[in-house]
């Protein structure tokens, strides 16, 4: 795994404190928002490209990710931009192009809404906007599964089975091998960070269609081909039909480190 030597630090807010990693200098700050339930870790390779481009690059850990305090019980997408727009205001960044992917795009969308001054631009990294099916699964996982010990011994592998069924589901097909086994630990790591608590009821009550038809800022909607979200890549285009579109060929290339470059260019085209 190699060694993240990303400026990092704590913005303190109302709900706690929140941990970001910050590179580059610029007139423009870019905004990066992660994936459930990673952390702003996975953004490492892509930061020094943008700093290079003469980007002021911002990662933030959500609250109850990464190496951020825990989240109130009571939460929501909303409640995670207002949060973020308090970290921008102690951070002294007065605009941002705010770049989200998955569940962070729900809240990049709420942060474009909801604080609009703040925001220039929008790009969203795959929409959310599962079916009630879908819905219903992600309201029954409110209880926190924490392990305990098992006559199988299961808890002793349970977070790297998690990680691994994690990215089972971004990366369709994904099997460990020996080359891609490091990109596990750092997961591992902001797994075991969330204190096994879900988002996903949060996620299961927020409705992304209602407030993709708000945003009247410049707006980017990106996918995959492979992505478990490519599905509503249609469907948010037919919301939003003057957004800007971007869908990548095969698999995503924020999981693969040699396609960096490509999804750097896409998002600065």
């Amino acid at each position: 795994m190699p060694k993240d030597l990303i400026p990092k630090g704590y913005a303190r807010t109302r709900d706690g404190q929140v941990h970001y990693r910050r590179l580059g200098a610029g007139s423009v700050t870019f905004l990066l928002i992660h994936w459930l339930p990673l952390s702003s870790r996975m953004y490492a390779a892509l930061m020094p490209l943008l700093a290079a481009r003469g980007f002021d690059v911002l990662a933030v850990d959500l609250l109850g990710y990464g190496r951020s305090d825990p989240r109130p019980t009571n939460w929501s997408m909303t409640a995670w931009a207002d949060n973020l727009a308090e970290v921008l205001t102690e951070l002294g960044c007065d605009t941002v192009v705010a770049l989200g992917g998955h569940s962070g795009a729900c809240v990049a969308a709420e942060l474009a809404v909801r604080h609009r001054q703040r925001v220039t631009r929008v790009i969203l990294d795959g929409c959310p906007l599962p079916t009630p099916e879908l819905r219903a699964t992600f309201r029954s996982m409110k209880a926190a599964q924490r392990p305990t010990p098992q006559p199988d011994r299961s808890h002793e592998s349970l977070v790297f089975n998690t990680v691994r069924t994690t990215y089972e589901h971004y990366l369709p097909g994904f099997t460990v091998t020996a080359e891609n086994l490091e990109r596990l630990w750092p997961a591992m790591i902001d797994y075991l960070e969330t204190d096994f608590v879900s988002s996903a009821p949060i996620s299961a009550d927020y409705d992304l269609a209602a407030t993709l038809t708000q945003i009247t800022q410049p707006l980017t909607l990106l996918s995959a081909e492979t992505d478990t979200l490519f599905p509503t890549f249609g469907v948010a285009r037919q919301l939003v039909p003057d957004a800007r579109a971007r869908l990548f060929t095969s698999d995503h290339p924020l999981h693969d480190i040699s396609r960096t470059m490509e999804y750097c260019e896409a998002i600065l085209d």
